[in-house]
């Protein structure tokens, strides 16, 4: 295990799986993964880490979505399962069994797939807006499934991602947050992107497996998953997944609970980061046993 050091960014580890998966881990205790959505990576839990980490083992990875630093060329499967078997990989690295699982956007994806598939070893489930059923992805990015295969897209999509001006507007990545400012997209999330080919390659390998057969299926499965659930929603997202999804994804669990955070949009975690640590905390200290 190798470490990046970085004097305003938490400590990143990098995992001997693939070529590398970097990722964070801070505190301990019950041990908690939270997966990020596409074109971001750990660094959307930055301001929900501090809170949560005193109490409990916070470990927050860097899939490979478009927001990561190391591209994954010998990484065959993009598809939902294979990111999940990723995941996997980096438990049984770090030697975890059992996790509380947090996800936002299409993070949700993967940790509804990943407690699909390994469902004994998910002793909590926590999703943030994201997609469920027969939303993925939402219908305002569907199109990237079909221009992605468009010879230089991804190249175009970079170079506006490095307008300073861009990226905190409503009509471009604005209306995932309240509060993220067009700088930090671009230092926190899409730098990467914007310089590397074979990262904005990983992302296009990603996008173009999103289909909805992953999350019906995952639904289907998840109707008999016995642990706790609790589903967390920014109220203030009209658009992405609006607060009748987060109902519809509730009511797939047996044992689950749906909190609607007000002035939150889609990256809760972002908007309301205490809010939603809070609720996180309520929800583990609730279901332990």
């Amino acid at each position: 295990m190798t470490q990046k050091k970085d004097v305003k960014n938490p400590v990143l580890y990098t995992a001997p799986v693939f070529e590398g998966i970097h990722y964070t881990d801070e505190g301990q205790g019950t041990p908690i993964l939270f997966l990020h959505g596409t074109l971001t990576n750990s660094m959307t839990w930055r301001k929900m880490i501090p809170f949560l980490s005193s109490e409990y083992r916070c470990i927050a990875v860097n899939l490979p979505l478009g927001g990561h630093a190391i591209p994954l060329s010998s990484l065959k499967d993009y598809s939902p399962i294979g990111l999940v078997r990723l995941i996997d990989k980096l438990l049984v690295f770090l030697d975890i069994d059992k996790i509380v699982i947090v996800a936002n956007d299409t993070g949700g994806v993967y940790a509804q797939v990943y407690t699909a598939l390994f469902p004994d070893k998910v002793s909590g489930l926590v999703l943030s807006n994201c997609e469920g059923l027969d939303v993925f992805p939402p219908f305002k990015f569907a199109y990237l499934k079909y221009a992605v295969w468009i010879p230089g897209f991804t190249y175009c999509m970079g170079k506006l991602f490095a307008v300073k001006s861009l990226p905190d507007k409503d009509f471009f990545m604005g209306l995932l947050s309240h509060t993220l400012t067009s700088e930090e997209w671009i230092q926190y999330y899409l730098c990467h992107f914007s310089e590397n080919n074979r990262i904005r390659s990983d992302f296009a390998s990603a996008v173009k497996t999103w289909s909805p057969r992953y999350t019906m299926w995952a639904a289907d499965r998840l109707k008999l998953f016995p642990k706790p659930v609790l589903i967390v929603w920014g109220a203030d997202d009209k658009t992405l997944f609006p607060a009748k999804l987060g109902i519809r994804i509730c009511g797939v669990f047996l044992q689950s609970r749906l909190v609607m955070v007000k002035n939150a949009r889609t990256f809760v975690q972002e908007d309301q980061p205490e809010v939603f640590s809070k609720e996180i905390k309520k929800f583990l200290i609730e279901n332990r046993k």
